[in-house]
């Protein structure tokens, strides 16, 4: 390949070669250039646009097909769907559930569709009652998202699981119809889920819901708290819209 270095002869030189300048006028090499670059944006333009249609496929039911390592793999009407059967899947599917009650409850997902998606079929009296609370609600006016800070699975077989999630929720609502302010509130609580392995996924049976303990709180929980064993290292989340 030609450097187009000029006045260079090996071992003559005592300085590095300078390159010649560059023509400044234009020519097949810098057309070539330009071709390359369009085809280079389109290509990325093609990638984005699969990577955030979930990697363009409809599944069965009119969901849309999004890859993660442990799930999940579906999204249908906002329910997360299609988990690993193992302790990671398990404690993904618990986030997410936990997650979809409090889309539920502020109107952004339909609780009907969650029971029908995500829970078991005998459900206990607490998850009914949680579900019971949740659906038929208008899509609140104010914002609260529920942020997981630490996630153990306190028990597992290849049929069910607890998960407790430690999380901390941030609320957004105006403070009065007459005014412009809004108020800002955190609140620390762990939740508990019990799954079950039913229809090939994950699936809700049990619900149990503590305030606390906050950040503040000096001692460490009790040994027999769920913060008291090993927190999970990592955990998908998957915020429902």
């Amino acid at each position: 390949m030609n450097r187009n270095f000029t006045n260079y002869q090996p071992g003559t030189n005592t300085t590095a070669p300078v390159p010649a300048a560059a023509p400044t006028t234009g020519g097949p090499k810098k057309s070539v250039w330009i071709i390359a670059t369009i085809v280079v944006v389109a290509i990325v333009l093609v990638i984005v646009g699969v990577a955030t249609k979930g990697g363009g496929e409809d599944t069965e039911g009119g969901g849309s097909a999004i890859r993660t390592a442990h799930g999940p793999t579906t999204i249908i009407d906002g329910v997360p769907r299609g988990y690993t059967r193992d302790q990671a899947g398990a404690q993904t599917a618990a986030v997410n559930f936990i997650q979809a009650i409090g889309q539920t409850h502020q109107g952004r997902l339909d609780g009907a569709k969650l029971r029908e998606l995500a829970v078991a079929s005998d459900p206990t009296t607490a998850l009914t009652t949680v579900l019971d609370s949740a659906s038929g609600r208008e899509e609140s006016k104010g914002t609260v998202n529920g942020v997981p800070l630490i996630v153990t699975v306190t028990d597992f077989t290849q049929d069910s699981a607890t998960v407790s999630e430690w999380g901390l929720g941030v609320s957004q609502a105006p403070l009065s119809a007459d005014t412009d302010k809004v108020g800002i509130l955190s609140v620390y609580s762990t939740t508990t889920v019990q799954l079950v392995w039913e229809g090939d996924d994950w699936k809700a049976k049990d619900w149990k819901f503590a305030p606390g303990p906050d950040l503040e709180e000096a001692q460490f929980p009790a040994a027999d708290s769920p913060l008291a064993q090993q927190g999970a290292g990592g955990f998908y989340t998957f915020y429902v819209n």
